[in-house]
């Protein structure tokens, strides 16, 4: 006999709860791709027609998402819990001796801690002429209109980086009893404006606080995130090329808004 629709439904419904997780055994951190959070800028690839990372209907000054290609619209904003924080040190090749990224170094490297500030072009750079760029990455979970939450970083540099510690600022001014509340305690909207120097104008963050946690469910979905990353459990690299590579080169103080 014939299985109806909604007995099926409900037969499927049971083997996918029993079967949770079948066919991810082996897949580790490292398989998965974390997406970042992006201001388009002047020149980013996201706006020319002819490059495979044109988006649809996005402008200059949106925020969007490097896996999914989201967009939220830059004085709408998009809504996050931030999750937990890190300073990464990368190496890049500079760009007039062809560019490219290098690695990570270790914060207490001597590679690190021997670098110099150049007067000129206001690199920081490493012994071996490489440049090294600070990078402030905000691990988040992006708060959806229906609720649902996704991981995402935000990763801040350069002139950003004074923006990154306001954010923290404003994050551990969040008290409760006199104590510092979680950092996933509060929601934060991040909105994309303009910004300059005599270099120019650039998509810059703006970062104001929304309001408390939406539910009990979504603060344990970032509980669990942060003992993850804290523990080891979850390692993020850099990602690969040429993402990383736009990391430097779609930079927010050198790029014309």
């Amino acid at each position: 006999m014939a299985k109806t629709a909604k007995s099926l439904t409900k037969e499927l419904a049971a083997a996918f709860e029993d079967d949770a997780g079948f066919g991810f055994e082996e897949v580790t951190s490292s398989d998965l791709q974390i997406p970042f959070l992006r201001i388009i800028q002047a020149l980013s690839p996201q706006l020319k027609k002819s490059d495979a990372a044109f988006i649809e209907g996005a402008s200059q000054g949106d925020i969007f998402n490097t896996v999914t290609n989201k967009v939220w619209d830059a004085d709408e904003g998009v809504i996050v819990l931030p999750v937990h924080f890190q300073m990464k040190f990368l190496e890049f090749v500079p760009r007039s001796q062809g560019g490219g990224f290098e690695g990570e170094l270790a914060a207490d490297s001597n590679d690190v801690l021997t670098s110099v500030r150049d007067k000129d072009s206001g690199m920081e750079l490493l012994s071996n002429g490489n440049e090294l760029v600070r990078t402030a990455q905000h691990y988040i979970k992006i708060v959806h209109d229906d609720g649902t939450l996704e991981n995402a970083i935000v990763d801040m540099k350069k002139t950003q980086l004074k923006k990154s510690r306001l954010w923290l600022s404003m994050m551990m001014m969040q008290k409760h009893n006199g104590k510092t509340m979680p950092s996933f305690a509060s929601t934060y909207r991040l909105k994309s404006v303009e910004d300059g120097n005599d270099k120019g104008s650039w998509g810059s963050w703006s970062i104001a606080l929304e309001g408390a946690v939406p539910s009990m469910e979504a603060y344990t979905e970032c509980r669990e995130l942060h003992a993850s990353i804290s523990s080891g459990e979850i390692r993020i690299s850099p990602p690969s090329d040429p993402t990383i590579q736009a990391i430097h080169e779609i930079t927010s103080d050198d790029v014309p808004f």
